[in-house]
């Protein structure tokens, strides 16, 4: 009688055991076929001797690049994206905005055109909805919008160009497209521009000039994705600024200041900086001192807590966190190399994983991912 109990008991416990491997077995083979589904592709605007837009296909399971194809350029600059992924926007220095159009499949660019702007960009973004392209022109204190067509080409017959501060080094739109900000780094202001509600682009003076501690010198800036919150990386002084942005008419109300390098460090110079997709933790680098600070924002009151800076590629100009959140990407534009971190997606820590030598000097790192099908 306990021997047949003890065999059935052994029976019940290998049939949930098996239950169990089998259960395992078909969400891990389903989670491989959906990261094989998947595509993920890094568009690197190489200056210096590559002249090129050097494309990358990068790995969903550890960042790792492997290179695609050099789509030639004589003077890549920044870049940006369409919100569906479709269309790539790069600066041809001096003057011009080139338009690709991106195979989701292979990752290779078509191009579609260039246009001629008043002047040299060293910023581009599209609005929210990806009916403008909008241009920071840094040199002459000025600010282009140029209208899209349903192809997402810009038309330059609706061309717009306003005067902004000193020295704008950056453009961009809230997460709701109401307002436009601009970082004015000579005149240590961010202005604050509202849409035409004729749908004529941007109104012609700002609304609003945003005055900024003195010497802090505004670069570039980013927005929460879930909250109304800004972050801003200042050139000059090294240091990083959160403001609460104000519902009704977009001000900007400053809440909090904090160093992006240890205490004492005084020399190097502030340049880019972006979020996590879930905006837990921002990023900015530093020049000079040749790192990435990284920060924990507390999803309550939207302030700061330093995680510290970890090393990266010489002349941090430009880096990019991937959809997942789960890399970093840093160009050097000093060493020619691209740098791949991964970000704990606990703690917010950076850690070095790969370093790459691109033969050229990177300005500017874009990625994208595509699904299957898509």
């Amino acid at each position: 009688m306990r021997n047949n109990k003890a065999r059935n008991f052994a029976k019940w416990v290998w049939l949930c055991l098996a239950i169990i491997v089998a259960t395992y077995d078909s969400h891990s083979q389903a989670a491989e076929k959906e990261n094989a589904g998947s595509r993920s592709f890094t568009y690197l605007s190489l200056g210096g001797k590559k002249k090129a837009i050097a494309v990358y296909q990068m790995s969903d399971e550890d960042g790792s690049l492997k290179p695609v194809v050099e789509q030639p350029l004589e003077q890549p600059g920044p870049l940006t994206l369409d919100a569906k992924r479709r269309r790539l926007y790069a600066v041809n220095y001096p003057d011009k905005i080139h338009t690709y159009e991106i195979d989701p499949d292979s990752g290779h660019l078509k191009s579609l055109g260039q246009i001629r702007l008043p002047g040299q960009p060293e910023y581009i973004s599209l609005d929210r909805d990806s009916q403008y392209l909008m241009a920071a022109i840094y040199s002459k204190h000025q600010i282009v919008v140029c209208r899209l067509d349903k192809q997402g080409i810009p038309q330059t017959d609706q061309l717009q160009t306003l005067d902004s501060g000193r020295l704008p080094h950056s453009i961009l739109a809230d997460r709701h497209n109401r307002f436009v900000y601009v970082p004015c780094k000579g005149s240590n202001q961010i202005f604050q521009y509202a849409w035409d509600e004729n749908g004529n682009g941007l109104l012609p003076k700002s609304v609003a000039r945003h005055a900024t501690p003195k010497g802090a010198g505004p670069r570039h800036l980013w927005f929460h994705p879930n909250k109304d919150w800004l972050y801003v990386v200042n050139e000059s002084d090294r240091t990083l600024a959160f403001y609460r942005i104000a519902p009704d008419d977009g001000a900007l109300h400053p809440v909090q200041t904090v160093a992006t390098v240890p205490e004492g460090v005084l020399k190097g110079s502030g340049a880019h900086i972006q979020l996590t997709p879930n905006g837990r933790f921002v990023y900015s680098s530093n020049r000079g001192e040749e790192t990435i600070a990284g920060f924990a924002i507390d999803q309550k009151s939207g302030e700061l807590k330093s995680l510290g800076q970890s090393a990266t590629a010489r002349g941090p100009r430009a880096f990019c966190i991937d959809p997942s959140g789960r890399f970093l990407l840093a160009g050097g534009t000093s060493d020619g190399r691209v740098v791949v971190h991964a970000i704990d997606q606990e703690s917010g820590q950076t850690k070095m994983k790969q370093s790459y030598e691109t033969g050229g000097s990177p300005v500017w790192v874009e990625i994208i991912s595509f699904k299957r099908g898509s």
